[in-house]
């Protein structure tokens, strides 16, 4: 769903979307691509100024889109650190690590990208910042967590990005896949989806730093980095948003194995909706061939009917076996998907 945004009215009733979906605000990836200054505006700008490319995008987001991994093909969520206060990349190093990323083969597919500063309305100047899209960023920030665990996830690493809590808390999202005994070690698998770029003087010792990261986050459990990131010396600018993030930590495992059975139980209920439709399509035909005295012919609307009825059974078939095949392989089902086609391709080319 593609929405330009003008003023902060739509960012509101996004801000008090209820139900388990939760509206992020994003970048065509294409606009970032071609993007020509040094460094991206901050959100508001871009609402503002740049309405004739229509750069924004709204994405709604629920668990069940996580834990499917529906999004992590065509949408980018980029981990950075704010290198001022006032301005998360002064220099633009971050920015063309980013393009570069996006024209490379790892970021080729990518259509959507997350960016704090461009996709959440910031308070610069300090106090500019409406009601509207106040309410707006609380929102989307207390359920950032669904785009670390959901995406495809960028992470653009100076030497004090593992000092600070959002990047190590976004860290630790990136390398963690759903199950139903909840989060799992992504890394070394077919649900790894994390890409670390080292940037200003980690670009000198590049592997060891990725290395470290690693070696710091991808094998925590939820319970290991709550101890972790509640330390005093992982620091915070809003101490709120640490308070407000890390109880969700320990209860990632319990919203994850909800969402997959929520999943697993839609999945049921299509399949048996489907079932009970092809079933009564089934007695419509039977009924007029017997008041007919007659075979319908291919063309006659109840055999139609039929066979398309037919046909969605057999689709929510396929879907119910696909999804428990992903689940009993330790694959989140969008990343087999994605390696069956691969594999279709290779075998094309053969």
């Amino acid at each position: 769903r593609r929405t330009t945004l003008n003023g902060g009215m739509i960012l509101s009733k996004l801000s008090l979307q209820g139900g388990d979906s939760c509206s992020f605000i994003m970048l065509d990836a294409t606009f970032v691509r071609k993007f020509p200054g040094k460094n991206l505006p901050f959100f508001q700008e871009i609402r503002d100024h740049y309405t004739t490319e229509e750069p924004l995008v709204e994405v709604a987001l629920d668990y069940a889109d996580v834990v499917k991994g529906t999004h992590i093909e065509t949408t980018l969520a980029v981990s950075h650190r704010w290198m001022q206060p006032d301005d998360p990349d002064p220099d633009g190093e971050q920015l063309k690590a980013l393009k570069d990323f996006l024209n490379s083969p790892a970021g080729q597919k990518i259509e959507r990208v997350w960016l704090d500063s461009a996709c959440m309305p910031q308070d610069q100047p300090e106090g500019s910042r409406s009601e509207e899209d106040a309410a707006a960023f609380e929102r989307m920030l207390k359920e950032v967590n669904r785009l670390y665990l959901g995406t495809t996830v960028l992470i653009l690493l100076d030497m004090s990005y593992v000092s600070r809590f959002w990047t190590q808390f976004e860290s630790w999202l990136s390398m963690q896949f759903a199950t139903p005994d909840g989060l799992k070690p992504a890394v070394g698998t077919e649900n790894e989806r994390h890409h670390i770029v080292c940037i200003q003087n980690a670009a000198e010792q590049s592997e060891l730093h990725e290395k470290m990261l690693i070696q710091s986050w991808a094998t925590k459990t939820p319970e290991q980095a709550h101890a972790f990131l509640s330390k005093p010396d992982v620091t915070v600018t809003n101490q709120s948003d640490k308070e407000e993030q890390l109880p969700k930590i320990k209860a990632l495992d319990a919203s994850v194995q909800g969402a997959l059975s929520e999943v697993a139980r839609q999945i049921e209920d299509k399949l048996a909706a489907s079932e009970a439709a092809a079933a009564r399509a089934d007695a419509e035909l039977a009924a007029w061939e017997t008041e007919n005295d007659a075979k319908a012919g291919e063309k006659n609307r109840l055999k139609v009917a039929a066979r398309q009825a037919a046909s969605a059974v057999a689709a929510a078939r396929l879907a119910k076996e696909e999804h428990a095949q992903a689940i009993s392989s330790s694959v989140v089902p969008a990343m087999m998907k994605r390696a069956e086609a691969v594999l279709a391709g290779l075998s094309m080319s053969d």
